[in-house]
């Protein structure tokens, strides 16, 4: 078994088990309210891929989190992306139907439901997080608690959120767009990579590299799915396409076109790929990191269409 197999074997097993961590996470729901019971239910059987939960929960067993802490810390982080798919999803932010291949959870059980579902993801969604922190000592747990502060409330993932809200009348600029989504994607996938190390026995090294990683690896997230949004049917993106525009979102393709948009893609992703060669220790040590490598998602087309 190479290199790659071995990784692949490993993402697998992690992610059937915080696959199970996240169907039962949450807890009995028999004696929930039964709108929201149902609402929750539907969220917790469509996890999508738990590629942040799988890679928090390897990262935390290479920097020596014990493996409960881990599976909590992953499965905490994962509660909290899904909490903010759901409210992505509203008519007051990007009014989208559609999320995994399947109607978005307030079309389905309605705003008010859906907004007590999200609060139940992120009211257990931190206490996760906690528990993953409590094998922390003071220090390091002190820190943990100042960094998920920063990378999920005014100046992080909220923050940056309201800034997509904006109101973007004019033209948008690449740095204004790069910055909301260091911000809206980046700091989410900070909490991912950093948090873990944070925890467990990452160097202050290890720290600063895997924190310019998750800044890459987040722009050129978003970067693609700028491109998705404009040029993907709802059937291959998962979700609904062409939000941005329609609403006058921020969005690289908008802001640059379409051409620049995918070049921008494709160097940032080299940039990530040389910043995760440069961290301590073997390639091996950190092949749970090639999760969130983000693949090129246009390669048919010679040069893409104008947007007008």
């Amino acid at each position: 078994m190479n290199r790659n197999q071995e990784w692949q074997r490993r993402a697998r097993c992690a992610n059937a088990l915080m696959a199970g961590s996240f169907a039962h996470g949450v807890g009995r729901l028999d004696r929930v309210e039964p709108k929201l019971a149902a609402a929750l239910r539907d969220v917790l059987s469509r996890p999508g891929s738990l590629v942040r939960a799988v890679t928090a929960y390897l990262i935390g067993l290479a920097m020596g989190m014990n493996e409960e802490s881990a599976r909590a810390l992953g499965c905490g982080i994962e509660y909290l992306h899904t909490a903010s798919l759901i409210f992505d999803d509203f008519p007051s932010m990007d009014d989208s139907r559609l999320r995994r291949g399947a109607s978005s959870l307030h079309i389905t059980h309605g705003e008010a439901v859906a907004t007590l579902a999200a609060l139940a993801m992120i009211n257990r969604g931190y206490a996760l997080l906690w528990q993953g922190i409590q094998q922390a000592g003071l220090s390091r747990a002190m820190m943990a608690g100042s960094w998920i502060d920063s990378k999920l409330g005014v100046d992080g993932l909220i923050g940056g959120q309201a800034w997509d809200l904006h109101g973007w009348d004019g033209p948008q600029s690449a740095a204004e767009v790069s910055e909301i989504a260091a911000r809206k994607t980046g700091d989410l996938l900070k909490l991912t990579i950093v948090l873990p190390a944070i925890v467990g026995n990452g160097t202050r090294r290890e720290i600063q590299l895997l924190d310019r990683l998750a800044l890459l690896r987040g722009l050129a997230y978003q970067a693609a799915d700028d491109l998705k949004d404009v040029y993907s049917a709802d059937t291959i993106s998962g979700k609904t396409s062409g939000r941005d525009r329609m609403l006058g979102r921020p969005n690289l393709v908008m802001a640059e076109g379409g051409d620049a948009a995918l070049e921008r893609c494709d160097r940032l992703i080299a940039m990530g790929d040389r910043v995760q060669k440069s961290l301590p220790g073997t390639e091996r040590r950190w092949g749970m990191l090639n999760l969130l490598r983000v693949p090129m998602p246009v390669t048919d087309f010679e040069r893409l269409p104008a947007v007008v």
